[in-house]
């Protein structure tokens, strides 16, 4: 019986250590990604023009839509080049942008490639408490953090010849 009772007692100290580490761990960053339009005003230009209009929008969890870098950059697809342009902008609460930009100095066809920049957001989350009753704090608040990671995105060709 001796034994028995020893057994038993061993075995509940290790299920008992085995569980710990999972109930205090703290919960890691959320790892959010997500899409990126990206749609051109024309899809054939000349070299001499002075914008193209350039919309889209950034789709993923709510807290990774907003205020969200986007930058842009022409990539030939013969030769694969990629030109950065200046121009970037920042996305509005529901994760649209816009931008005019200027299009390439040389003859070929382009693809337009959105690139939305990487960044960690923290939300207040509020939750309630088990055993709360009247006259007692119903909740805490705690704070989320989410890894909102680099998107890309590409837009159909555009093709610029000179008139």
């Amino acid at each position: 019986m001796r034994k028995l009772i020893t057994a038993t007692a061993v075995c509940a100290l290790a299920v008992g250590l085995a569980t710990a580490p999972g109930v205090l761990a703290k919960k890691s960053v959320k790892q959010v990604s997500g899409t990126v339009s990206v749609a051109v005003s024309t899809t054939a230009t000349a070299p001499t023009t002075t914008a193209l209009t350039v919309s889209g929008n950034v789709k993923a969890n709510s807290s990774c839509r907003k205020d969200r870098t986007v930058r842009f950059a022409f990539v030939n697809s013969t030769t694969l080049a990629e030109t950065a342009v200046a121009t970037a902008v920042v996305t509005g609460p529901n994760g649209d942008h816009t931008a005019s930009l200027a299009p390439p100095t040389t003859d070929g066809t382009y693809v337009l490639r959105a690139t939305v920049d990487e960044t960690i957001r923290t939300k207040k989350v509020k939750g309630k408490r088990k055993g709360a009753s009247k006259g007692k704090k119903l909740g805490n608040l705690r704070k989320r953090k989410f890894n909102c990671l680099e998107i890309v995105g590409n837009s159909a060709p555009i093709t610029v010849d000179a008139p």
